[in-house]
């Protein structure tokens, strides 16, 4: 069987964003409908439709953890908490490994903090899958990264 890391790199070379990638190749543990999942990851590409905020690999390893390990009881404060030590490692391996769990940063743009993300959006049009778009964005290896991070946690 491909390896999830190289499914969701090939997702990402079909056309998908990042976040549908990683979740995408994660489908068959979530139990919910590809379309479903596939529509609810979408405005996470681009970190956060294009906002370059929280990478959207990131945004996609923890939808995944959700869907793992969540509960859908308000309740349940045990599993909220575990649930969010889920995150917090997940995010903490993806930071020590690249430095930022941001999208701008990884991307190399401005470094400058903002609120919405306003100086850095690019528009919201995605840029066509070109040879010099995947040279120029570190993304394929992100989303690798994001996938053997779920692996070594699930």
């Amino acid at each position: 069987m491909e390896s999830r890391r190289n499914q969701a790199i090939q997702f990402f070379k079909e056309g998908y964003n990042c976040a549908q990638a990683v979740v995408l190749a994660h489908s068959d543990l979530l139990g919910m409908e590809k379309e479903q999942l596939l529509k609810v990851s979408q405005s996470f590409g681009g970190g956060m439709g294009r906002m370059r905020q929280v990478c959207g690999t990131v945004s996609a390893m923890l939808m995944v953890a959700g869907l793992l390990t969540g509960s859908a009881n308000p309740k349940d404060l045990e599993n909220k908490k575990e649930n969010y030590d889920m995150v917090q490692r997940l995010a903490a391996a993806f930071e020590k490994k690249n430095g930022s769990i941001i999208c701008r940063q990884l991307l190399g743009l401005e470094t400058k903090q903002s609120s919405v993300g306003a100086e850095y959006r690019e528009g919201t049009t995605p840029e066509p899958r070109t040879e010099e778009y995947y040279k120029k964005r570190p993304c394929t290896e992100l989303i690798g990264d994001a996938c053997d991070i779920l692996a070594e946690h699930f």
